[in-house]
């Protein structure tokens, strides 16, 4: 039954059926090689204000190219982003990741990262919607910036929510029906490379450039520009 709620959480949260990759840097790992593809940096900090008992993990991202609409086509699916990428959790608080992906250059709409509660026997969460445009140069390692996620009461109905109703106990629980996401964009460059290089020594030496996200806008607003 378990297994069932988290792959309807699955389903709903990336709404496609793709192949999945782990994180660009691992653990232990003794160099880098970018002569084929790029490699995106980004630090996240996620937190459940709405049910702080179930902090929420990072588990996928959904990146695709910009020519192509997200859920068809070549699509980049990355998963697995698990426990061994936290740097932080404190309870009833917040979880923070530091999360890197290996992409081909060229024009990308960074389309959503998932935050799950899974822990037996509840799972619950959804999509955290971005839709930021990024640009990934070739040959290059390339930082992103740091997100702040909270997952807050909606205010209204017009916000979107932070999950799907079904299954119905988890999402009540975890506070995903009845919460909606804010998102803020920082530039965190020499606190976060700082932390990359302390986890990730083949980062030592590696030249990393700057591509800070844009601002996030929220999905009710997107429409209305």
């Amino acid at each position: 039954m378990a297994r069932c709620r988290l792959f309807f959480i699955a389903c709903s949260v990336f709404v496609m059926f793709g192949c999945g990759h782990n994180m660009a840097l691992t653990k232990g790992q003794s160099d880098i090689n970018i002569t084929k593809n790029s490699i995106a940096l980004l630090s996240v900090k996620i937190s459940n204000q709405v049910k702080p008992k179930y902090q929420l993990d990072i588990v996928g991202a959904l990146i695709c190219p910009v020519s192509e609409r997200c859920g068809h086509g070549t699509v980049k699916y990355y998963h697995k982003t698990n426990s061994s990428y936290r740097i932080n959790f404190e309870e009833n608080r917040f979880t923070e990741y530091l999360l890197s992906y290996e992409l081909e250059s060229g024009a990308y709409n960074f389309h959503s990262i998932a935050g799950v509660y899974d822990h037996f026997p509840i799972t619950g969460g959804g999509p955290v919607p971005l839709n930021f445009e990024i640009m990934i140069e070739p040959n290059s390692i390339i930082y992103l910036g740091h997100l702040d996620i909270v997952m807050r009461a909606k205010k209204n109905d017009s916000e979107i929510s932070a999950g799907p109703v079904i299954p119905i106990i988890d999402q009540a629980l975890v506070g995903a029906s009845s919460g909606t996401y804010d998102v803020i964009v920082e530039d965190k460059y020499d606190e976060d490379i700082k932390l990359f290089r302390a986890e990730y020594p083949a980062l030592q030496k590696a030249k990393i450039e700057k591509a800070i996200l844009p601002k996030w806008i929220r999905p009710e607003n997107i429409k209305k520009q």
